[in-house]
């Protein structure tokens, strides 16, 4: 709409602040919901008359004639230059298009993935529960099995209401969770007698997780660095029933415990840009440039450096990120690769991008476009001994 604006106006240069609200409403009005003229000068005080009749003759054919595809593809999708410029090399205008159209949520039904707990009912690992699948066909709500991930069923975006309304969301017993973000874990999979640490836990929601795999018991120490965010996973955990997890306050990089090369497992979801998650939180699309690139990706190094003291030898390692960045995932764990042994991934997987035309072993992306998911890297290693 900002393009629209600025191609409409007469005389851009001259654009006054405070009027820009006007016209991006009435740009929206008349060419998303078709408004008459009539209709839109019900809506504001001041309406300025040129500029409405100019934006009704607007033809995307005449404003995109001189821009090249990626251009197109940036003002179309509404998705920085910065990042179509910096995943071009490694992911095709076509592929970044299907992507990015799913995560602007323009697809016709969306579908979520809801996590059933097991630890706050008695369930069977095959089946959802009856009472579950009963309770949903009660209230009219569609569902279908993951056939990657037991715990995992899919539902429309348009029925989210009713399962929060639902006896047994309101129990805990359902919690909403992205597949990607339930692959990570179950990639991990801890033992009941494991020690595990959650490097940078909150939510919560991939912690609880953790617990249920280990059908709460073993320990999991789980660590957050913003406070607000640390009472909220403490509530959330105690509301999944969650008994084997030790939260604390601090920050991953300078971990306060006394031993090194103390945990089993460790899992590193790191702080990251967030461009693989457009369609759950598109205010980042106005954060993507290289500042904030750089400063994530000198967190992640130090907080890898930091899992790697903290993890035993042979102990397992799983580093994810919610980024398309080749920085934030395949050149991130090239800096350590002579500390890891690659594991394998599952094999619904996509490859990891090719970095010097190699494939990196031990790890793998999730695409909206091929997945459904929200957009991830995830690599899973064993530390050398």
């Amino acid at each position: 709409m900002n393009f629209i604006v600025k191609k409409t106006i007469k005389d851009p240069n001259s654009l006054e602040i405070e009027k820009i609200p006007q016209y991006l409403y009435i740009t929206y009005r008349v060419l998303w919901e078709h408004a008459s003229e009539k209709r839109i000068a019900t809506e504001l005080e001041v309406i300025d008359k040129e500029f409405l009749k100019r934006v009704r003759t607007f033809s995307w054919d005449k404003a995109l004639i001189h821009k090249d595809e990626k251009e197109r593809l940036s003002i179309l999708a509404a998705i920085p230059s910065f990042m179509i410029d910096h995943l071009h090399p490694v992911m095709s205008i076509d592929f970044l298009r299907r992507n990015f159209a799913i995560m602007n949520g323009l697809q016709n039904e969306i579908e979520i993935t809801v996590r059933v707990n097991k630890l706050s009912i008695k369930l069977s690992s095959t089946d959802i529960p009856q009472q579950i699948k009963d309770n949903f066909k009660k209230n009219k709500i569609g569902y279908r099995k993951d056939i990657d991930i037991p715990e995992l069923f899919w539902i429309p975006l348009s029925q989210k209401k009713r399962v929060i309304k639902s006896s047994f969301y309101q129990d805990g017993n359902l919690i909403f969770q992205d597949k990607a973000s339930a692959a990570v874990v179950q990639i991990l999979s801890p033992q009941k007698e494991d020690k595990v640490c959650d490097m940078c836990a909150a939510p919560g929601i991939k912690t609880s997780l953790l617990a249920q795999y280990m059908n709460n018991e073993g320990f999991i120490l789980a660590g957050e660095f913003l406070t607000p965010r640390t009472k909220m996973m403490r509530s959330l955990l105690n509301y999944l029933k969650v008994l084997n997890v030790h939260i604390i306050n601090t920050d991953s990089i300078i971990f306060p415990i006394r031993f090194q090369n103390y945990f089993d497992y460790v899992l590193l979801d790191a702080p990251c840009t967030g461009s693989g998650t457009f369609l759950t939180n598109p205010e980042l699309k106005w954060r993507q440039n290289e500042s904030f690139l750089h400063q994530n990706v000198v967190l992640q190094k130090k907080l890898l450096e930091s899992a790697l003291n903290l993890l035993k030898p042979n102990g397992i390692l799983v580093y994810s990120t919610c980024s398309f960045y080749p920085e934030e995932g395949e050149l991130q764990i090239l800096n350590f690769i002579d500390q890891l042994e690659p594991l394998d991934l599952p094999k619904w997987f996509s490859p990891s991008y090719k970095i010097e035309n190699k494939l990196i072993k031990g790890t793998g992306r999730l695409y909206p476009s091929v997945h459904h998911t929200q957009g991830f890297f995830i690599g899973k290693f064993k530390k050398k001994g």
